[in-house]
């Protein structure tokens, strides 16, 4: 290597430098320990070549431009469910797999807003996403609170019908170890039994009596009630067993027997719940 090799063309090393010419047959080669100043001027400061070609630094290509963490985050919050945030940083294969899950269900969707804003964040070229770390902090605090959210959000959602479950399940099993008393069914319950003649009272419910009697001779039986006139509720020519029935208003009644003989029961029952 001469000096006329690494000159512009058309120009020597006393134009450039001021200084006169080295010899021709002079080579420098300088070595990887030797201190730049001990390499002469002229040899470095050639202005047709780049530095890196200087000192020996090449390329096969060009780089890519470097891809910007609050577009990547972005595009991961919105368009996460599509791949939209992959796409960009060129992961093609990702990017596909993401949309067609939908996100991975959601879990890939929140995992990526996190991983995007992570130390160690790149594209597919494996080159490192630009934004300062207070940008990086701030993306995290916010990717935690859409976490947060997100979780209150679905626990409130499905909470109640878990809950609702749970009770469930607690009464069939607690029903299959203890189990509850059958529930009460309505029945014919006495609510007056005569048997001389002394007026009883008989207070009713629902107003449906039932009169079972036994009578030795003919006998009329009254129901009188609080206010109003009396009613009458069975008469009889003759003697004799039997059950019979009347309606009246629900309240208490007084009942009175006239009949002949003696040895004569008279019961009144209505259909109810008993107690």
């Amino acid at each position: 290597m001469t000096a006329d090799s690494i000159t512009r063309t058309g120009k020597t090393v006393t134009d450039v430098l001021g200084a006169p010419e080295p010899a021709p047959d002079l080579f420098f080669i300088p070595t990887v320990n030797r201190n730049q100043r001990d390499i002469p001027f002229w040899l470095f400061e050639n202005r047709d070549v780049t530095v890196a070609e200087q000192y020996g630094i090449t390329f096969e290509r060009e780089l890519p431009p470097l891809r910007s963490l609050r577009t990547a985050w972005l595009l991961a919050l919105f368009l996460g469910f599509t791949g939209a945030d992959r796409f960009y940083l060129r992961k093609p294969f990702t990017g596909a797999l993401k949309l067609l899950t939908l996100g991975g269900a959601g879990i890939w969707w929140i995992a990526d807003l996190f991983r995007l804003t992570g130390p160690r964040a790149s594209d597919g070229a494996r080159a490192p996403l630009t934004g300062s770390l207070r940008l990086r902090s701030t993306l995290r605090l916010l990717s935690s609170v859409l976490l947060a959210a997100i979780i209150g959000l679905a626990t409130g959602v499905a909470l109640p019908p878990v809950t609702a479950a749970a009770t469930s399940a607690y009464s069939l099993v607690r029903d299959r170890l203890n189990p509850p008393p059958p529930a009460p069914v309505p029945e014919w319950v006495t609510v007056g039994e005569i048997k001389t003649a002394e007026p009883v009272p008989v207070t009713t419910t629902t107003g449906e009596l039932r009169l079972t009697y036994s009578f030795t001779g003919p006998a009329i039986v009254f129901l009188q009630p609080e206010t109003g006139p009396a009613v009458t509720a069975m008469s009889l020519s003759k003697g004799g067993s039997g059950t019979g029935g009347v309606t009246v208003p629900a309240g208490t009644y007084t009942v009175t027997v006239s009949a002949t003989g003696t040895g004569w029961t008279l019961k009144a029952e209505e259909f109810r719940l008993p107690g």
